[in-house]
């Protein structure tokens, strides 16, 4: 028996080897796979032997076995586990990662080998490429902690992983991912088991079979930016912390504040400042701001010194760096990637500023990032320094690159300028501190100008960039005053141990625990038909801690209204989807804003209720869609008014405007509105998300819903589809101001229902309260506009309550078996 067959008969399952002793011979006769390929692919030899990784394989495949490749590739055909421990190709992952070639029931290994190899689909190779074995063995005997990041660069965030990922390698087995990788890498590897470099985790790891991934006891998210793990982590029922340095006001898009708030089972902030911009987004989810956050800076702020010496040598290497005798000057230092975020042109205003009042100030920026061909920022930055003469010996502002002149450019400085315009915890600020520096920073723009940290005195705070009184609060600072070096008193617990341990608590504290499917069953993270069972997994979890961005059931609906003492919700209500017949509608005229025509004519011609309305109205924003649309329409009998309006307000304030003074709305009672998406280059989900809202609304082409009869009733004033969605206001929260004085009573926490999509059935009243909220005059924003947070979205949240305002109840209809995404 050759060596082959000695392989085959290890490697084959016993149920396969009882009908296939031989592997060359097909059960049945007839010719086997590899025959037949072999004859179409003349490459065939060639590719089997670029996947196959078993070494003794390998080896037996260079050697020229006969029969070698054949045995490589009806190894690999078996399947899971024998194709992965052969071979870089897997069928499940394949599957996975290709859901077309699952989804038409094709052979993944004879598509990869006939097309999908020439198409560049991924095997396991591109994965296993990604992981990294660490220099620390696993220990069974051990916890084992996941620690994620964002990516390996040498910045803030991934800095704070690496000292987690250190003090957790003294008592734990770790395990790193990393969205993206870096130069951090081999610092990493000296502390972990394994790392991966994945952005998509959940549908990575598990092909990866490491035996340190296989139980995780909990994982750290170093940084909202680590979202991609959160899927991971709610499959696979790990708890897990997130340990958030950023703010919400440049973390897009916004789901990743979303999942961050509903699944992390605690959220730990770098600063009080940081967890206030989240205060908003907490409160959308339901999130118990208490008991589920807390507060715990990377690592504590230490004031210290340098000697005399110290700062004399460290001066003497900088003027020999930059080409000023710093001797005796005033040296202010700033440092971080050159940006607009880190405020380098203010440093530059500043510096300006000084130079006349006292020439003997010099300002110096330590750190890399101006690309002098970087039309986002280093085009005007290096124009702006070029202008002032950055640089030159007799002035007084000089750039260094990020590197060994680090630890002079702190001993040598008398005082940091923090320029940025938001920045959470910059570790720069610490290491400044610890060098006896003191710190200007704006009033509004790091967590370093919490209360905590002010008492120190070392810390000043100033309006919010304005340069000018930055260059007064440093020309009005003391110089360094030389002292002894002071050695970092060791931690009682380092950042690691307190996150773990607030995690452990917050676990052992927990009472109340959620297990099974809900009636509603709307995907978060898992949005394929086969993960019903991780959908599950989702919704415990955001049950467990009372958190919601979509509804349990209709019960908790009710619950939830009946509870609530809110002007607005007390006249809310639902009701399930019916139909009508015509003689039961009251008379309607309807609206279509029509800026996309694609699918106007199918749905005019697949919803009955287009011809039951007593008017349409249309409005578009050309003559050649008004004549395209006359033309549609007239094919089944329809005769709309067009209305040419420019495109401006989305689909709302084209509606809004017939009810204006001598608007097309005339006297016209009650309405319904509707939008043409966009469909050419629009999702899958969005068209079913958008059949769901007129389905509910109109009913289809043999059939009516009964959402307009409710209007027969003289005091609902609001019909919309009942979105199993739990949207809160998000973005438009900020907006709530404008309009909050206006309204009759305090606006709610959160709005609960409205009509999601901005399609309804409203009485004309209605829409007439919203112009007055507004005005005539209002200064609209223009097009093009972001996806959230403008006054355009912020109507769509308000509508139930100017139907409160005019005294009228809205109405939300449920039809739960019609598929929402």
């Amino acid at each position: 028996m050759s060596a082959v067959d000695d392989l085959w008969r290890s490697l084959a399952p016993e149920h396969v080897l009882a009908v296939r002793p031989d592997f060359r011979h097909h059960p049945d006769g007839e010719e086997g796979f590899y025959d037949e390929l072999k004859a179409q692919l003349p490459g065939l030899d060639r590719l089997v032997a670029g996947l196959t990784t078993l070494p003794a394989l390998s080896e037996a495949i260079a050697a020229g076995e006969p029969d070698a490749c054949h045995l490589a590739c009806e190894l690999i055909r078996l399947g899971e586990p024998v194709d992965r421990t052969v071979s870089d190709f897997s069928h499940e992952a394949y599957r996975a990662w290709y859901p077309d070639i699952a989804k038409a029931e094709m052979d993944p290994f004879r598509h990869y080998l006939e097309h999908g190899w020439k198409e560049g689909r991924r095997t396991l190779a591109s994965l296993r490429d990604k992981c990294h074995a660490g220099r620390r063995a696993y220990n069974p005997a051990v916890q084992t902690c996941l620690i994620a990041v964002h990516e390996l660069s040498r910045t803030g965030a991934p800095m704070v992983g690496l000292d987690l990922a250190r003090e957790a390698a003294e008592t734990c087995n770790v395990v790193v991912v990393a969205v993206r990788g870096g130069p951090l890498l081999e610092d990493f590897l000296e502390h972990v088991c394994h790392l991966v470099i994945t952005e998509n985790p959940f549908g990575d790891i598990l092909f990866l079979s490491l035996e340190s991934f296989n139980r995780i006891d909990f994982a750290i998210l170093n940084s909202v930016e680590a979202v991609p793990l959160v899927r991971y982590t709610v499959a696979r029922d790990i708890p897990f912390v997130t340990y958030i340095h950023e703010y919400t006001d440049y973390t897009y898009p916004n789901y990743k504040v979303t999942l961050t708030s509903l699944f992390s089972d605690l959220m730990i902030f770098s600063s009080d400042h940081v967890r206030q911009s989240w205060s908003g987004w907490l409160r959308d989810v339901e999130c118990d701001i208490d008991r589920d956050t807390r507060i715990l800076p990377q690592r504590p702020a230490r004031m210290g010194g340098c000697t005399e010496d110290r700062i004399r040598e460290a001066r003497e290497r900088i003027s020999a760096l930059i080409g000023r005798d710093c001797a005796h000057v005033r040296l202010v230092c700033g440092a971080g990637h050159l940006q607009w975020r880190k405020g380098t042109d203010i440093f530059a205003m500043a510096a300006q500023i000084c130079a006349p009042r006292d020439p003997d100030t010099v300002f110096l920026w330590i750190g890399d990032g101006l690309n002098p061909e970087d039309m986002e920022f280093g085009v005007w930055m290096s124009y702006h320094l070029r202008q002032i003469g950055a640089g030159r010996p007799e002035g007084n502002l000089f750039l260094l690159p990020a590197g060994p002149a680090y630890p002079d450019v702190l001993a040598a400085a008398d005082a940091m300028f923090v320029s940025s315009r938001l920045d959470p915890l910059p570790n720069v600020v610490f290491d400044a501190l610890a060098a006896g520096c003191r710190i200007v920073l704006f009033e509004g723009a790091s967590g370093f100008g919490d209360a905590v940290y002010r008492r120190s005195g070392r810390i000043r705070t100033v309006e919010y960039a304005n340069p000018a009184a930055a260059a007064e609060a440093l020309l009005d600072l003391p110089r360094k005053t030389p002292g002894p070096a002071r050695e970092a008193a060791p931690e009682a617990d380092g950042l690691f141990a307190r996150i773990r341990r607030a995690l452990l608590d917050r676990l052992a504290t927990h009472r109340y625990f959620v297990r099974g499917a809900s009636e509603i069953d709307m995907p978060m993270l898992f949005h394929e038909p086969e993960q019903a069972e991780y959908r599950i997994l989702e919704r415990e979890k955001m049950m467990r801690y009372g958190r919601r961005r979509m509804w349990r059931d209709l019960a908790e609906v009710e619950e939830r209204l009946a509870d609530s003492d809110n002007w607005v919700h007390r006249k809310l209500r639902i009701a399930p989807y019916g139909t009508a017949q015509t003689s039961e509608l009251p008379r309607f005229s309807l609206h279509v804003h029509a800026f996309y025509t694609d699918d106007l004519a199918q749905d005019v011609r697949q919803h009955a209720a287009y011809r039951c309305a007593s008017r349409i109205v249309v409005t578009t924003d050309s003559d050649r869609k008004a004549d395209e649309i006359r033309t549609l329409m007239g094919a089944v009998g329809l005769a709309p008014e067009v209305l040419v309006r420019p495109n401006r307000g989305r689909d709302i304030l084209p509606f809004l405007q017939l009810f204006l003074p001598g608007g097309a709305a005339g006297e016209d009672e009650i309405w319904c509105h509707l939008h043409q998406k966009k469909s050419l280059a629009t999702t899958d989900s969005g068209d079913i998300w958008r059949a769901f809202l007129l389905r509910i609304l109109l009913g289809d082409e043999a059939s009516l819903s009964d959402a307009v009869t409710h209007l027969r009733d003289p005091g609902v004033g609001l019909v919309a589809p009942f979105d199993p969605y739990f949207i809160p206001w998000d973005a438009s929260r900020a907006l709530l101001p404008r309009v909050a004085p206006r309204l009759p009573g305090p606006l709610p926490d959160n709005p609960l229902l409205f009509p999601v999509g901005n399609m309804f059935f409203v009485r004309s009243t209605v829409v007439r309260a919203m112009n007055d909220l507004f005005g005539a005059a209002y200064p609209w924003p223009n097009e093009p506009i972001p996806n959230d947070g403008t006054e355009f979205h912020l109507i769509e949240r308000l509508w139930p309550a100017m139907a409160a305002q005019c005294g009228l109840a809205s109405v939300f209809v449920h039809k739960l078996d019609q598929r929402r995404v």
